[in-house]
């Protein structure tokens, strides 16, 4: 009768220390993942803390742009309106000097 107990005690301890491994492994686990999750908090903490400035930034460079190519398109127009006027110009002068 004590070689049976004896022997499910060591069965019961093999199984505990079996399972005590698990929990420790999870353990430093889930120590780990804790660790990513924190460091993941830290750095999204940090870029959305200079969000606003980024984004405040990134406005005025499109309104700059914005007015650049506004003057952009308004000296295409006066090109074109050159252009134009040349080309009259020149069509005038070819018609009168034959004429001439």
């Amino acid at each position: 009768m004590i070689v049976i107990v004896i022997t499910l005690n060591l069965i019961i301890m093999l199984i505990n220390f079996y399972l005590a491994r698990k929990v420790w492994r999870l353990r430093i686990l889930l120590a780990l993942i804790t660790s990513v999750i924190l460091s993941c908090e830290n750095y999204l903490q940090t870029v959305l803390s200079i969000t606003p400035q980024i984004l405040d930034q990134k406005r005025t460079n499109i309104y700059h742009f914005r007015h650049s190519y506004q003057l952009w398109l308004l000296q295409l127009k006066q090109i074109k309106q050159i252009i134009v006027i040349l080309n009259w110009t020149y069509r005038w002068w070819k018609k009168y000097k034959v004429a001439i």
